[in-house]
């Protein structure tokens, strides 16, 4: 709750109707440095060490969003101005918003470091960087709940070292998606669709952010995904011009059926923390330990050998490469809770082509219903060439025709 009431702050200047932006160069404030990425122009007052994660980071989030969007955004042709203050007083002196932890204001995406960033503090960018890219790159007037909703998917977004994985549902805000649902605290779908950027501001709450969240994670990954061409159609729609209302009538019909089919996915009995989505940001966080130590010469054969390293900061790497000390905590933290939920985690060896004998060491997630998920890499001289996760699920036991 927290996490989120803090962002709810710094959002109003950010719910204004979308419309494609050009941002003007960033003026740098005394005593600040200026730094061009591959999608950013990061202002800050930081260490070395950490200006080069923001950019790795950052480039990572933008990719991101960009394939996820990719069906109805244009082309991201410019650079984003990007402010990162170490204290809280600079960061309300040059526009932040009193009480907020980051913000877009419409020229610029603004954010405070502190002493250390924070999941928390990158949950904020995350969904507040969303804002700026849309501003950039995707026309139309954005209903303010598809704007915040998508914002908050990849604010949940799970980093791995060497890319996002979105769609996670974290447990205590699967909890209370429930318990909102089963209490009908939530506004009734046409009811949220229908809110304007103006009544949405008036009436700043967490509920209202849950709600966004949950309703375009459920057209994202809901019964096994077959909203996500609707979904797609329905942004393009509203790209071309057409109102919401044609264009969701257009592509998905009628609400009420929709929004029971909404209640009922979230409330199942079989509704888990995104435990495949964990697992695959794992196994990748996973992967790109054991690829960078791999073109060290470095070599594992069993997992705990490779936590061990990953949490006594064993593992080499080219130093083009790094990976931050925070990912480690979260690659080590979310291995064990798997491994406590019944996933197998280990290290074998694999294909480096399906014709090939030559095999190299692969990441392998096993999860209780037998999906496996393995992380491999390819590796380029000193350093890495690529990092990829795929997912296979069980065949099903059931043959055709029978039930």
């Amino acid at each position: 709750m927290q996490r989120i009431g803090t962002i709810i702050i710094g959002l109003l200047l950010a719910s204004n109707a979308m419309a494609q932006v050009r941002f003007a160069p960033p003026q740098i404030p005394p005593g600040m440095k200026g730094v061009e990425g591959k999608y950013h122009f990061l202002i800050h007052d930081l260490t070395p060490e950490e200006e080069t994660e923001v950019l790795i980071r950052m480039q990572a989030m933008v990719d991101e969003y960009i394939d996820r969007t990719r069906d109805f955004s244009g082309r991201l042709n410019q650079k984003l101005p990007f402010f990162l203050f170490r204290r809280r007083e600079d960061y309300v002196r040059n526009g932040g918003i009193p009480g907020s932890a980051g913000v877009f204001t419409g020229s610029a995406l603004m954010a405070i470091a502190g002493d250390k960033i924070t999941n928390n503090t990158w949950h904020t960018i995350q969904h507040e960087g969303f804002h700026q890219f849309a501003a950039a790159v995707i026309g139309g007037d954005m209903p303010i709940w598809v704007n915040e909703g998508l914002a908050e998917y990849f604010g949940e977004a799970v980093y791995t070292g060497d890319g996002f994985i979105s769609g996670a549902i974290p447990k205590p805000r699967l909890q209370r998606i429930q318990k909102l649902i089963e209490g009908k605290q939530f506004k009734s779908i046409q009811n949220m669709m229908s809110l304007t950027h103006q009544q949405w501001n008036r009436e700043l709450n967490v509920t209202n952010y849950d709600q966004a969240w949950a309703m375009t994670m459920y057209l994202a990954h809901g019964e096994d995904g077959k909203y996500q061409n609707p979904f797609s159609r329905f942004m393009v729609n509203l790209n071309r011009g057409k109102t919401w209302q044609n264009a969701w009538a257009d592509t998905f019909g009628n609400a009420v059926g929709f929004e029971e089919q909404f209640n009922a996915w979230w409330t199942s009995e079989d509704r888990d923390a995104s435990v495949d989505v964990y697992a695959r940001a794992t196994a990748q966080m996973l992967t790109s330990y054991l690829a960078r130590a791999a073109s060290q010469k470095q070599t594992f054969s069993e997992l705990e050998p490779l936590l061990e390293a990953i949490e006594k900061k064993q593992i080499k790497w080219n130093k083009s490469e790094p990976l931050p000390d925070s990912l480690a905590i979260d690659c080590i933290d979310l291995s064990r809770v798997l491994i406590k939920r019944g996933v197998t985690i280990a290290l074998t060896n694999v294909p480096i082509s399906p014709s090939s004998k030559i095999t190299q060491q692969a990441v392998v997630c096993t999860l209780k219903d037998g999906t496996q998920i393995t992380g491999t890499y390819k590796v380029k001289g000193s350093r890495i060439g690529s990092i990829n996760t795929e997912v296979v699920k069980p065949k099903s036991d059931v043959k055709p025709g029978k039930k």
